[in-house]
């Protein structure tokens, strides 16, 4: 039997271990999430996303302050 090469998909580790708490099952060594499951509430699509809007918002409070500041 061969284990298939496993990624966390919550901080990208291929270091797992099993968890007999869990029934045996897959643990991240580094983050403890479960094989196989995502963390609540981020997905890589959405944290790219979320993370552009934040830039964007910072950058336009930073101009208005400058205009405001300069005026």
């Amino acid at each position: 039997m061969t284990l298939a090469v496993t990624v966390c998909q919550n901080c990208g580790s291929r270091r797992f271990r099993a968890d007999r708490s869990m029934a045996g099952r897959l643990v991240c060594q580094n983050c403890g999430l479960a094989a196989g499951s995502r963390a609540v509430g981020s997905t890589s699509r959405s944290t790219g996303r979320s993370n552009r809007k934040l830039w964007l918002v910072i950058l336009l409070v930073a101009v208005i302050v400058l205009v405001v500041i300069t005026s």
